[in-house]
């Protein structure tokens, strides 16, 4: 019940992390540096599952996801301005990824990531 109440409050712009409501934020260019200096293991994690051997990926996929959920974690607080600690005891990883979703939708980061890839010079096939 506690859910359905929760999820009348909010929109598209707003979530809640735990019992906290929490607005989607517009990434700016400092809000980017943060979220960059925050993200540390996250790509190569990224590289290592992508490389992982055929017979050992699921296990590569486990590690890699105990790993990363705390760089999340750390990349939903500096985004949210929620204590870390907060997120990591209370907000449940529905929330989580809703309020990343939400992120990626507000910023309109699909369209930034091709847009950024367009401005890359172009690697010729031989």
């Amino acid at each position: 019940m506690l859910n359905i109440l929760k999820n009348a409050m909010t929109n598209e712009n707003t979530v809640y992390l735990g019992d906290k409501k929490v607005d989607i934020k517009k990434l700016t260019p400092s809000l980017w540096k943060k979220l960059f200096e925050t993200i540390d293991q996250l790509p190569g994690l990224i590289v290592q599952v992508l490389l992982a051997p055929k017979e050992d990926f699921y296990s590569y996929i486990i590690s890699a996801c105990d790993i990363a959920m705390d760089e999340v974690v750390r990349v939903v607080a500096v985004l949210s301005g929620i204590d870390e600690k907060y997120i990591s005891e209370n907000a449940g990883l529905d929330e989580i990824i809703n309020y990343l979703a939400k992120t990626v939708k507000k910023n309109n980061l699909r369209d930034v990531i091709k847009n950024v890839k367009s401005l890359l010079p172009q690697q010729q096939t031989e």
